[in-house]
């Protein structure tokens, strides 16, 4: 299971006052575009722009390599790591 496209932080809209959901996954290619150079500076034009900041890069890093770690222990009993929900 990729935790981080299981794992996401609900937002709200500043423009229509809803909600919506944001993956870590979506996070982490948001910082990967900035980092590979997209030009875009203005929040409002660019959403991953917005999204990067949600959460840091090495706080992410950190999570989904506890979960490779726990998901190997499960394996290695014979079993398989569930995130469970509620």
């Amino acid at each position: 299971m990729d935790i981080l496209e299981s794992v996401a932080i609900e937002i709200p809209c500043v423009a229509c006052g809803g909600r919506y959901e944001v993956t870590l996954k979506q996070i982490t290619l948001s910082q990967k575009m900035l980092h590979d150079g997209c030009p875009i500076r203005v929040e409002t034009e660019c959403p991953p722009l917005t999204q990067s900041g949600l959460v840091d890069q090495e706080l992410i890093q950190e999570l989904q390599g506890i979960w490779a770690r726990l998901e190997e222990k499960a394996r290695g009993a014979g079993g398989e790591l569930k995130l469970r929900c509620g």
